[in-house]
């Protein structure tokens, strides 16, 4: 399940590669009403729901045994060692669900993981040996429904991975109002009550220039990427059908993750990361910079 040479090539120029099976598409269908109902449990979530809104629901893989499961899936973490090496963190989860009537995504890119407060979320403390410059933290985006044109799938914008197009260090104002209200290039497009034209280099830059690769997914599939990848999804103009996708961010051991935070700020919610760990998916963290977990309790 490691990626070809060809493949490793196709990713570096690319800045993402995929769709790749995890799951056969009728076997995460049929796991998603359990699923559903495990996540209703928050005993042991990382973050109370309290003042947290939206990022109440990160890091579910850290007290639900199919999300820690699936951060260690080989189809998943095999590729991930190809580009990144053997010693691998997964150190943050979310959910994505786009329900009928809401709007697609908006370009982005992300270096930092710094959206909305400009603080760095990530530092590594030494120069990765294949990728010196600045790709820190890889994404992987596997599809838990379908994944269409209609209900809101992903696009890519090949090799932006090597362009600074937006700097994620710029803080941004977050507005609940913003969300479903606001045309980009003809197609209703935010990031969930941010503007990311608040991150443009160039203020002027038109993203109607882009060239992106739409991609369509089966349920059970994933996609694998540099954050930094400029990225967006369409928006669901189906009446019913929603898509659920469940996004899992890897480093390598080297690098501190929260560096200097006690609290994330995002999308209106404040959590607290007292029970945040990074949990340990391959080789070893002979470093020992970060809170680490090696599994779920027996």
């Amino acid at each position: 399940m490691s990626l070809s040479e060809r493949e490793i090539a196709q990713f570096d120029r690319d800045g993402f590669i995929g769709p790749f099976d995890v799951y056969p598409r009728e076997e995460m269908l049929a796991r998603l009403p359990d699923l559903r109902l495990s996540l209703l449990d928050r005993d042991a979530a990382a973050y109370a729901l309290g003042q947290a809104g939206p990022i109440a629901n990160y890091d579910r893989h850290l007290d639900v045994a199919f999300l820690e499961a699936h951060v260690r899936r080989p189809e998943i973490v095999a590729r991930l060692r190809s580009i990144l090496g053997d010693d691998l963190l997964c150190w943050r989860t979310e959910f994505f669900a786009k329900y009928p009537g809401d709007e697609g995504t908006d370009w982005h890119q992300s270096r930092n993981l710094a959206i909305g407060d400009g603080i760095p979320q990530l530092a590594a403390t030494e120069p990765h040996a294949r990728y010196p410059e600045i790709f820190l933290t890889l994404t992987v985006w596997t599809a838990f429904t379908d994944a269409t044109i209609e209900n809101g799938c992903m696009q890519y914008v090949p090799g932006s991975h090597r362009h600074v197009h937006f700097d994620d260090l710029r803080p941004m104002r977050w507005d609940a109002e913003r969300i479903n209200r606001r045309l980009r290039d003809g197609v209703l497009r935010g990031l969930y009550g941010y503007d990311t034209r608040e991150l443009q280099v160039d203020a002027d830059w038109d993203t109607s220039r882009c060239e992106p690769v739409t991609v369509e997914m089966r349920a059970g599939q994933c996609m694998i990427s540099w954050e930094a990848t400029m990225h967006g999804s369409l928006p669901n103009t189906t009446r019913e059908k929603t898509r659920m996708a469940f996004v899992a961010r890897y480093v390598p051991t080297n690098v501190r993750i929260y560096p200097t935070q006690s609290h994330l700020n995002e999308y209106g919610g404040t959590a607290d990361l007292g029970n945040w760990r990074a949990l340990l998916v391959s080789g070893t963290d002979r470093y020992g910079y970060n809170r680490v977990r090696a599994g779920l309790p027996a």
